[in-house]
């Protein structure tokens, strides 16, 4: 080969790969999209580029890129008011912190990844696995001291691993009691519940009514330190899946089109990118738009292939709980399904967040279908067992409540092994008091 064929040819994949960066992280932004999102998106893509097409669906349909603006108008001022959410307000507080530039990226990356109530419950290898691929070096004391710093961040507790990590970062360290609530939180959990207070206070050498004036310091404390920032008044969920029953009696799983509008490349623009005659920068100019506006078009069916191969294989590993319903779940990690597929772990969880799936129990976000790992391969998905839990609580006898030791037994009866302890955690997350304040006398 020549030196001048090797030459034109490293400079053409040296081209390839300048175009395919941005391509790549348009696929990606588009990826991370849910259904109910990707309107407003697209409209305002097509506001920015002449040679983007957007019809929106139903009344809506036919409408092009020269109506997009006044689209987007109309799209906005039909949105409810509503506070920002809780990634808006922790952002907001960053811009007036001092941190240099790693710690920043690192802060924002961890807020994307704390759930609906605030908590990090992400485990460190995952989020080590997905610092890697958003570009962070993935190196566990980064990862520590950028923890660390988010949970200082306000409201406090914010980034606990668990409702009691996040009670924790709660208290005063400088509170006289604060060693003697710490120890209530960490080790008397189960026995508060159980009302067995005299226990408690003889293993801390108190009176009942010292332990009395701890817990209501305890009762001021929020579980959910994320909930108080959840952005009120939230549009509707729309589905990004559609499961349903087949005719061989099995399970289908589709996208839900319907309500997501379409994208194409404006013909006349794309006309005037390949007349001949046009002025060469007038070419040019349309050339550009019409590239940028196909990577949108490209990116957007992407979308759709991704989710649909992500859902359909998450379905696939919980075709009980689609048969049978709360109870049911499968343990299983975004990782398995990663591998599966021979995907990227972040692109599954691109493709997950923030999607919803509509089955025959109603509308559910894609993540609840995938475990957290909690320490014991044979424990029941968190929501899941939450249900169960629930139901156990809801059937019991009023004047003779249950103690999360007893609940604990049943859900073993019922196939579920899992600690007292948590059974107390999801009781205090479903907001169900203690059996002692739950006993109705009569």
């Amino acid at each position: 080969m020549s030196a001048h064929r090797l030459q034109t040819g490293l400079h053409a994949r040296a081209e390839q790969q300048l175009l395919l960066q941005p391509r790549l992280l348009q696929s990606i932004e588009v990826l991370q999209v849910p259904a109910q999102d990707l309107e407003g998106w697209l409209l305002e893509a097509a506001e920015a580029n002449e040679a983007l097409r957007v019809e929106l669906p139903g009344p809506g349909a036919g409408r092009g890129s020269r109506e997009a603006s006044e689209a987007h108008d109309e799209f906005l001022r039909n949105q409810p008011q509503r506070e920002a959410g809780l990634v808006e307000r922790l952002e907001d507080q960053l811009a007036l912190l001092e941190l240099d530039d790693e710690l920043e990226t690192w802060l924002r990356f961890l807020i994307g990844c704390l759930d609906e109530n605030g908590y990090l419950s992400v485990a460190d290898e995952e989020l080590l696995a997905l610092a890697a691929e958003a570009g962070l070096e993935p190196e566990a004391g980064r990862l520590g001291r950028a923890i660390a710093r988010l949970q200082r961040l306000e409201p406090r507790g914010i980034g606990g691993r668990d409702m009691v990590e996040a009670l924790l970062l709660q208290l005063d360290e400088r509170a006289p009691d604060y060693e003697l609530l710490c120890r209530l939180l960490e080790e008397f959990l189960g026995d508060l519940a159980a009302n067995r207070l005299p226990k408690v206070a003889r293993a801390l050498g108190l009176e009942l009514d010292e332990l009395a004036l701890l817990l209501e310091q305890l009762r001021g404390l929020e579980p959910r330190p994320g909930a108080e920032l959840a952005a009120e008044e939230a549009p509707a969920l729309r589905a990004d899946v559609v499961v349903e029953r087949d005719e061989r009696g099995g399970f289908e799983v589709r996208l839900e089109r319907s309500n997501l509008p379409s994208v194409s490349v404006d013909p006349e623009v794309a006309t005037l990118a390949k007349e001949g005659d046009s002025k060469g920068e007038l070419r040019s100019w349309a050339r550009e738009r019409v590239e940028r506006a196909r990577w949108i078009v490209d990116a957007v069916a992407q979308r759709g292939e991704t989710l649909l191969r992500v859902a359909r294989e998450t379905l696939a590993r919980q075709a009980a709980f689609l048969e049978h319903g709360p109870g049911h779940l499968a343990p299983l990690t975004m990782g398995e399904v990663a591998e599966a597929l021979e995907l990227h772990l972040s692109t599954v969880s691109r493709a997950v967040s923030g999607k919803h799936v509509q089955g025959p129990f109603g509308i559910l976000p894609l993540r609840s279908f995938f475990q957290v790992a909690t320490g014991s391969s044979e424990a029941p998905a968190r929501d899941d067992l939450g249900r169960v839990v629930r139901s156990i609580f809801e059937g019991e006898d009023p004047r003779n409540p249950l103690s999360d030791e007893e609940v604990a037994e049943e859900l073993a009866r019922r196939g579920h092994r899992v600690a007292r302890r948590t059974v107390a955690k999801h009781r205090r997350q479903l907001g169900i008091a203690s059996s002692y304040k739950r006993r109705k006398y009569t």
